[in-house]
Formats: structure tokens, C-alpha cells, sequence
């Protein structure tokens, strides 16, 4: 049986809230799963994700037409691998509107892809209410919630928990509070997540590694388990023949 391929695209309603640091830690645990993804950013000049991966990475400017074609274009022509898209907060709609004209996720399930979304909510009800705008108007395979933590307060409002819960079917991930000396660390140019998971000698003080393994740990372990979750869906699907919903 041949094992599928996935899009992951990384996204949220909102800048500076951690996304991109949470599509540089989806990517490091597939690398240290032993896969080779390749990272589009679609944050165009700037492409912060690529310099974090000069070798496995692309930016592209998706403000013109030829560019959005040249990102789906892109994958369609070159199945086989798994791709990360790390799309900034000004595109969402229109990347997903684009790819919804196009009918992507037909083209994607043809050429072997599954496509799984992960949406970076905050408390905010502005924020939740276009989460819930996105699920239930765009096509995808999955769609995963990524919350910080410090959201749970904002949960305790009826209207927010709601909103919430419908939207967080396929599965969540929680993202622990970062120090922002940590912070200030991981977003240097030559860190990676890989080594120091792989106990490369890491310029940091010994309080703050504890942070930050305190931190990979609870992170790489809800990961695992919505990979999990992505792979037996794929077995299922392959199985019955099902096309994404």
C-alpha cells in the first residue's frame, strides 16, 4: 500500500502570536521522524521560516496570481515529500479562497496528498469567530487548534468555549508559556529545535534549557499523537477509497 503524502498549512487571523515558531517545531519533528519536508513561506519578501532551512525551503509572493499558481503548481508537480505552508496572517482568505476556486484538494488527494489544517486561535472572540469561518467554509482533510495556554481564562465565557469546541474536532495542541529569554533564544538564526533534541551543546543557560525540554516535551508529545492521528485516518482512507471531506 502506498503511503500517503501531507500538506500541513500553519495559519492564523492574527500576527505575532507564535505561528511561525509552531511551523518551525512541526517541521523539526518531522525531520526528527526522520522525513524531508519542504517549507513554503509565503510571507513574501521576508520569508522569516526559510532561514531556518536554507536547504529545504522556498519563499513565494502570493499578492499576484502567478504567484498563488506557482505554490500550487509547485506541489502538484512534485508529489512524494511532505510540505510545510507557513501563510501569514494578510493572506489567510485569500490563500484559501485560491485554493478552493482551484479546487486544490481534488487535484492534492490525486496526486497522493492529504491536506491537514493548523489554525492558531487566540481568546479573542474575533479570533475564534474566523477560526470557525475558515472550518467551516474551506475545504481540508483535518483542521487542528493550536492555543496557547494562557488562553484557558478566556474559555471560561459560555460563548467563547462554544465557538471553541466546534471548531476543535480533528484534535488541539496546547502550547505551554515561553520565557522571553527562551523566546529570545530559539528565534536566533542558526538555532534548531533538532539539535538540541539531539543534545547538541546549545548556548544557553542551564534554567533556560530546563524551560525549553519542559516545553518540547508537552509540545513533541501532542504533536506525536495528532501524527498519529493524521496516519491512521490515511490508512482508513486508502482502505475505503474515501476522498477528503
Amino acid at each position: 500500500m502506498e503511503e500517503k503524502s501531507h500538506i500541513y498549512i500553519v495559519c492564523s487571523d492574527q500576527t505575532r502570536n507564535g505561528k511561525t515558531l509552531f511551523a518551525r517545531l512541526f517541521s523539526d519533528f518531522l525531520l526528527v521522524s526522520g522525513g524531508s519536508p519542504f517549507i513554503m513561506d509565503l510571507d513574501a519578501p521576508i520569508g522569516n521560516i526559510c532561514e531556518y532551512y536554507p536547504d529545504r525551503s522556498e519563499v513565494y509572493d502570493i499578492s499576484t496570481v502567478a504567484g498563488q499558481m506557482e505554490v500550487f503548481d509547485w506541489i502538484l508537480g512534485t508529489p512524494g515529500r511532505d510540505y510545510v505552508i507557513d501563510v501569514p496572517a494578510r493572506f489567510l482568505e485569500k490563500f484559501f479562497t485560491v485554493m478552493d476556486d482551484i479546487d486544490f484538494i481534488s487535484g492534492a488527494f490525486e496526486q497522493g496528498f492529504d491536506l491537514n489544517v493548523f489554525y492558531l486561535v487566540e481568546g479573542t472572540g474575533k479570533s475564534l469567530d474566523q477560526a470557525l469561518m475558515m472550518h467551516d467554509n474551506y475545504s481540508a482533510d483535518r483542521f487542528f487548534v493550536i492555543r496557547h495556554q494562557e488562553m484557558d481564562e478566556d474559555l471560561k465565557d459560555f460563548n467563547k468555549l462554544s465557538t471553541f469546541h466546534d471548531i476543535a474536532g480533528d484534535g488541539q495542541i496546547i502550547l505551554p508559556p515561553l520565557s522571553r529569554e527562551v523566546l529570545d533564544y530559539v528565534e536566533f538564526r542558526n538555532f534548531s529545535f533538532v539539535d538540541f533534541i539531539g543534545g547538541e551543546d546549545i548556548d544557553m543557560p542551564p534554567k533556560a534549557q530546563f524551560q525549553l525540554a519542559s516545553y518540547l516535551e508537552t509540545v513533541i508529545d501532542a504533536i506525536g499523537r495528532i501524527k498519529r492521528r493524521i496516519d491512521i485516518g490515511n490508512l482508513t482512507r486508502m482502505d475505503t477509497g474515501l476522498p477528503p471531506r
